[in-house]
């Protein structure tokens, strides 16, 4: 019986799943000399999800070099600011819409063979439900998942994506500090101060979040910039180590449902 029920047991823990990662790396395309080097990033050895942004000086090359690298890209969509939207709350404007999907199809254009679409910033337009219900049914199409970055509490995004049919998952924490993470009580999501952004003691305590966020839904995604020294070396210092604490670290595709 003793033999039996220690069978059972490890019968169990081997079919346990490992709680998953997925780490994305926003903004590739927008370079600056003092940023850490892209080609760092690339080098990545476990999977790693990269977003380009389209209308970039880099985006085709941020992009080719992604795919080279087996890593995952996806498209790093903006709405407001970069585009003027007058955002009415009951139907989407034609005005709206012509921006959305004139950028939508240059995205595709300069950001070949991405495997989803997330959105950089766009805090009003997320929460916005007329635009967001009609965007997903120009995503759609494009047989990608979306990804909502979650900048603000009340973003209808991740809902309207899977009201259209398609995948989608949802950020968790922001590793950078930008902003605090999903289902958190906060009197405000304003962006830190770049000097607190760029520390990697930030990224670490948000990166544990995520792991603990992980340890207890399964999974969970945290998103970073390409940018910061402090979040790269955080990532390279603290991955191999949750990697040997037993977590599984994913594309973000794989916990879009």
């Amino acid at each position: 019986m003793i033999a039996f029920l220690l069978g059972v047991s490890l019968s169990f823990a081997a079919e346990t799943p490992k709680p998953r990662l997925a780490v994305v790396i926003d903004d590739f395309g927008l370079t600056y000399p003092k940023d850490q080097p892209d080609e760092d990033w690339m080098k990545l050895s476990w999977p790693v999800t990269f977003a380009v942004m389209p209308e970039s000086p880099r985006t085709r090359q941020a992009a080719a070099r992604s795919k080279e690298t087996g890593h995952e890209l996806i498209i790093h969509f903006p709405f407001d600011p970069f585009l003027s939207l007058a955002l009415p709350k009951d139907k989407a404007s034609e005005e709206d819409l012509g921006k959305v999907r004139k950028l939508l199809e240059k995205s595709f254009d300069q950001i070949l063979g991405p495997k989803g679409l997330n959105n950089h910033r766009s805090y009003k337009a997320t929460k916005n439900a007329p635009l967001m219900a009609e965007f997903m049914k120009l995503l759609k199409p494009k047989g990608v998942y979306f990804l909502d970055s979650w900048v603000g509490p009340k973003s209808v995004a991740y809902a309207e994506a899977r009201k259209a049919g398609i995948p989608a998952a949802v950020n968790s924490i922001f590793l950078d500090g930008t902003h605090e993470p999903k289902g958190r009580k906060a009197k405000d999501l304003k962006v830190l101060a770049d000097a607190i952004a760029k520390d990697k003691a930030v990224c670490i305590r948000c990166l544990r979040t995520a792991a603990k966020l992980a340890r207890k839904n399964g999974h969970s995604v945290a998103i970073g910039h390409h940018y910061f020294h402090g979040t790269y070396e955080c990532l390279i210092e603290e991955v191999p180590k949750l990697q040997a604490d037993g977590f599984e670290f994913v594309f973000a595709s794989a916990l879009a449902r």
